[in-house]
Order: structure tokens, then C-alpha cells, then sequence
């Protein structure tokens, strides 16, 4: 399929053929795993497993609505939909053997072992969750997807996984994303520049993540932890920041005309950025629009996002000369216009 990724401005926010995403630096899947699997665990595989396939079925079901990925014969499929997942940043996937009821399938620059964390365990959880709503969406049927060797674990040279196929279609949650356009061709134009690292936007190396991936995998682990998912959230965003620190964020700025803060939608699509000054010239607070960290995957009334704030956090010192604490004032997952952040 021909990707059409497009920036609109007006909102903030990133769209590939109509579904929103957000632009994470290389690695940032696989750091944000890591990050939650040293707080919780062993309950870090189920969820990162269930938050992936729940999230790039949707994506998948998304383009197939958009008609912008068809239907085609299985093996066609498979291959329009590898090429893809290369594009966005995923690595290649590719098949190693397959029979009537099994498919065994590795992929290469794997974004789940992208940075090489060595653990004593098989660790590509998301990329396992991926594979098994890829083979679900072409094949129709059940899949099970079991990893079999993996670079994190040391010793391999691939990542490599086995899938049993069975019958019936199974239950597959559905998050749909939040539509922003009916036009095609709206917004900026943006070209994914391929390199060794995998695609480039902005000089930096990304990962084209769907945005809802974010407040889902959230949902889900503050079904588990409850409150206590806040203060990770902001853990986590605060120290994804520091991916960028080998990046020129003021040249990015420069480029697009911007600076401070004002930055971030261009590196992430985080949503319409707009920094309130004081009366002695100060930064007094951050009002964030459509923020991608807000979007709602359950039912829940209550301010969301943590991890952006940890973000803003993280990168304030490089953005606004002062190292800030940030916190949500108001969100938009509470019915608020926007979300509302201060500093303290």
C-alpha cells in the first residue's frame, strides 16, 4: 500500500492514510516495555501482548475501512502488510516456514530488541502481540503466537516466532481511531526517509506508533495498579525524553518556525501545543489540544496524561533553559476544551 502520512497543523497531530499515530524516537517501544517491565515484571508479557495486537488490528481494521490496504490473497497480504510495518519503523517481517495449521515467521531489525536489553528471558512481548493481529486479520482465524528465540534473551542473531492457527475468528478487541479529516490530501505532505536505523522524520530515526496505543496500554495497566499508574506514566515519559538527547530539537525548531514547546507536535504529534506566558514574561502554563495521551479507550472520567507531562517534563531544560515539574491541571478526558498543564 502507498503510505500517505500527513501533518496538520492546525491540530497538531500526525495521520497515515486518515488513522491518527504518533512519532516515537527509535527504540521508544522497546524502552517504554523495559521501563514498565523493571516496576512490574512478569505481568509486563500479557499486557504488552494484548495492548499490541488490541491496537494494530485496529489500525489494520482502520486502513482496510479507508480502503487504503485491501484484501488480497493471504501470501500478497502478508507481504503489502510487512512492507508496512518496515516502513513504520517495526523491522521486516518475514515467513521461515508454514503448513496447513502453523506459520513460523522472524523479523529482522526487530523494534522489540531494537537496543539489545539483555534479559533471561524471551522479551519481544508487543512484537508477538503484533504478529498475531497481522496473521489474524489476513488469515480470518484464531492465531497463537509463541516466540521462539530472541536477541535479548543473547546468543541468537534473530528474532523468531511460531504461530498455531486454528479454527474460528476469535474475539479481538476493536479501538477505533478519532477521525480528523474526511478530505484526502490535507495537511503537509511528510516524506519517511529510509535509512539504516529505519525511518527518519525530522533528522530523527522514529517509530510510526498509532496514537491510541498509548491511552489503551495505560487503561489496562491501571486496571491493575490503580492510582499508583500516574507516577509511572510521568517515570516514563520524563525518561523517554532523554532519547533525544543527540538530536537537534533547536534545529527541528528552526525548521518549522517554531520554538520551546512549540516543537513537540512536530516531533510527536502530541496534539496543538500552546505555552501562556505570565505577566513578568514567564512560562505559566501549557494548554495541550487533542491531546493523543487523552484519547479515550474505556469509560473513565479522570485527567490522563501523565506520560505527556513526564514528556514535557523531560524535555524542558532542552526546550525552555529550566528543568520543570509538570502537572495536569485539567484534561480533556474529563470533558475539559483542553488539557491544562502548570509547573511546579
Amino acid at each position: 500500500m502507498e503510505i500517505d502520512l500527513r501533518y496538520e497543523k492546525g491540530v497538531g497531530v500526525y495521520l497515515l492514510n486518515g488513522v491518527r499515530v504518533v512519532l516515537l524516537p527509535r527504540g521508544g517501544l522497546e524502552f517504554i516495555q523495559d521501563y514498565v517491565n523493571d516496576i512490574i515484571g512478569l505481568a509486563t508479557k500479557n499486557i504488552f501482548e494484548d495492548a499490541m495486537a488490541t491496537i494494530v488490528y485496529s489500525f489494520l481494521i482502520d486502513l482496510i475501512k479507508g480502503r487504503a490496504l485491501k484484501r488480497h490473497g493471504d501470501e500478497r497480504m502478508l507481504d503489502e502488510i510487512s512492507h508496512l510495518f518496515e516502513d513504520l519503523g517495526f523491522g521486516r517481517m518475514y515467513v521461515v516456514s508454514k503448513d496447513v495449521d502453523s506459520i513460523d515467521v522472524g523479523i529482522s531489525g526487530n523494534f522489540n530488541s531494537v537496543l539489545s536489553v539483555i534479559k533471561p528471558l524471551k522479551y519481544c512481548f508487543a512484537a508477538t502481540g503484533m504478529i498475531g493481529s497481522i496473521l489474524r486479520v489476513i488469515l480470518g482465524k484464531n492465531v497463537t503466537v509463541t516466540e521462539t528465540s530472541c536477541r535479548t534473551a543473547g546468543g541468537q542473531d534473530a528474532d523468531t516466532f511460531h504461530a498455531d492457527i486454528s479454527a474460528g475468528d476469535g474475539s479481538y478487541n476493536y479501538v477505533g481511531s478519532k477521525s480528523y479529516t474526511t478530505k484526502k490530501e490535507v495537511g503537509e505532505k511528510v516524506v519517511l526517509i529510509k535509512s539504516e536505523s529505519g525511518p527518519v522524520v525530522n533528522s530523527i530515526p522514529v517509530e510510526v506508533v498509532p496514537a491510541v496505543f498509548f491511552p489503551y496500554l495505560f487503561s489496562k495497566l491501571r486496571e491493575m495498579m490503580g492510582g499508583g499508574m500516574h507516577d509511572i506514566q510521568y517515570g516514563m515519559g520524563f525518561s523517554l525524553a532523554k532519547m533525544y538527547a543527540d538530536y537537534d530539537l533547536e534545529g527541528v525548531g528552526l525548521r518549522h518556525g517554531t520554538s520551546g514547546f512549540g516543537i513537540l507536535p512536530y516531533l510527536l504529534g502530541t496534539g496543538a501545543i500552546n505555552p501562556i506566558m505570565n505577566e513578568y514574561g514567564g512560562l505559566k502554563e501549557i494548554d495541550v489540544y487533542d491531546s493523543f495521551n487523552a484519547l479515550h479507550t474505556d469509560t473513565a472520567n479522570e485527567k490522563r496524561c501523565f506520560f505527556l507531562s513526564g514528556l514535557i517534563g523531560g524535555l524542558s531544560y532542552r526546550l525552555f533553559g529550566t528543568q520543570l515539574k509538570v502537572v495536569e491541571l485539567e484534561c480533556s478526558a474529563m470533558n475539559n476544551s483542553f488539557c491544562k498543564f502548570s509547573f511546579q
